[in-house]
């Protein structure tokens, strides 16, 4: 915990300043341990170890100078009050095809305290080559489960989200976390690219087929194809076509009468006889 203040206007040149804490309970009385110092002169003061501060708190801070007296100034604070609260642990970004989801975890805190006593701050911004546009500050009760949901921007820029904690009754903010980065500009490199492909293999096919083509011309004269020998018989339309004779004779006559012709040799006889 850090305590500051500020060296008064008329305090002389030789003023020195000196914090002491007492707790409400116990009545004990504590120096600051490790001063902050501008010039020589203390303004501040860091508080490593807070276990021995209660609830309620008695602080003074008191002034001496060889010149004139120094007014002193004390106050009884409700460390609740004043406790900054750090940022949230484990920020995350989940998109689907319309939403996005940003989940978190409450900060770490000097003493347990229920979700209902926190709120949250989200910043979204969406980064361009131009800068960032910054939209308005979302503010998130503890009670939503540590979650926040809205429509998914156009994610053809990066996006980045900022979340930071205070309580829930009065806006005393901590620090920002660091941006937690969802989106990009892949989606549209990425149809850049398979427009690209598909351009490219249209060209290489036309061209492949181009080349075929004219190879193919180009063997064609010079190879023309071989004529084929004329067959003067078979191509003579004047002359028929052979037959086949058995084809026709075959069974010529056999429905007809058959006439049966005897021829017999006659032997001439001897003219002597």
């Amino acid at each position: 915990m850090n305590c500051t203040w500020a060296k008064g206007q008329a305090a002389p040149n030789d003023v020195q300043y000196f914090l002491y804490i007492r707790d409400s309970k116990k009545k004990i009385e504590r120096e600051c341990p490790r001063y902050l110092k501008d010039s020589g002169t203390h303004v501040g003061c860091h508080l490593q170890d807070l276990s021995g501060l209660t609830s309620y708190s008695y602080f003074l801070v008191n002034g001496t100078s060889q010149e004139t007296g120094i007014q002193f100034f004390d106050s009884v604070l409700l460390l609740k009050e004043i406790e900054q609260y750090d940022p949230p642990n484990n920020i995350t970004v989940y998109c689907n095809e319309s939403h996005c989801f940003i989940r978190w975890e409450k900060p770490r805190t000097r003493k347990t305290r229920s979700i209902r006593e926190f709120q949250y701050q989200l910043d979204i911004q969406r980064q361009s080559n131009t800068g960032s546009s910054r939209n308005q500050l979302i503010v998130v009760s503890g009670d939503s489960g540590n979650k926040y949901s809205f429509p998914r921007p156009g994610l053809r820029a990066k996006h980045t989200v900022k979340i930071r904690t205070a309580d829930a009754r009065r806006a005393h903010w901590g620090a920002w976390s660091q941006p937690a980065g969802f989106g990009s500009a892949e989606p549209e490199s990425s149809l850049v690219h398979i427009y690209l492909l598909v351009v490219l293999g249209t060209l290489v096919c036309g061209l492949t087929v181009s080349c075929l083509f004219k190879r193919f011309l180009g063997t064609h004269r010079l190879f023309p194809p071989i004529p084929r020998i004329k067959d003067k018989l078979n191509n003579n339309p004047q002359i028929d076509h052979q037959i086949i004779w058995e084809k026709f004779t075959h069974d010529v006559g056999k429905g007809d009468k058959e006439e049966v012709l005897a021829v017999e040799e006659v032997t001439e006889a001897p003219a002597n006889a």
